[in-house]
């Protein structure tokens, strides 16, 4: 093969990458690295704000058949892709702001939020009703990629301003590639 065919065949690979968005996984850290920090448990309620494409919920409903999952995102026409691919009764998809959520208070055993933060308009708000859907004793998990240290110092500010008070903060270093994943866990 001589250095022009090696050429094409790696921009063939990268072009590749690109098209299935996979290289994201090298700047954002993955939602799937949540699975290890939850607690999970049999009869829970799971709610993923900012459930974009779905992966992290269609993974859960593989073997959590006893498990309500909900997915929220803002994007109508994801929620729809969401729920024509969904085949699982326990997974249900709705399209709503992450400040204005549309469920009970004390409703979830489970909050989950990867790499969607720096998205809402509100983030205080979006916070504060997280921690109202939250179930007393129930957790919350927020998984942000760090670009730099302005936006740790940003999000550290919101979540002071929430109503999660002493959450525990830890850095995920392996998620991805060229960033450090800023984790956040909270029992209510």
């Amino acid at each position: 093969m001589n250095t022009h065919q090696r050429d094409i065949t790696n921009y063939q690979r990268i072009a590749k990458l690109l098209s299935k968005n996979h290289i994201r996984r090298f700047i954002k850290p993955d939602c799937l690295s949540l699975l290890p920090e939850l607690n999970l448990r049999s009869d829970q309620r799971i709610l993923d704000i900012g459930c974009n494409n779905g992966r992290l919920l269609f993974t859960l409903a593989t073997f959590l058949d006893d498990c309500e999952l909900h997915g929220l995102d803002i994007a109508e026409g994801q929620i729809r892709k969401n729920q024509k691919r969904n085949r699982y009764k326990n997974l249900q998809f709705h399209c709503a702001p992450a400040e204005n959520l549309p469920f009970a208070n004390n409703w979830f055993d489970i909050i989950t939020c990867s790499n969607a933060m720096n998205h809402f308009p509100q983030r205080v708000r979006a916070l504060d009703e997280m921690h109202r859907v939250l179930k007393p004793s129930g957790e919350l998990y927020i998984l942000e990629g760090l670009r730099d240290g302005a936006w740790k110092q940003k999000f550290d500010k919101i979540l002071r301003q929430s109503r999660f008070i002493r959450p525990e903060k830890k850095h995920l270093p392996r998620t991805a590639l060229f960033s450090k994943s800023y984790f956040i866990h909270f029992i209510k």
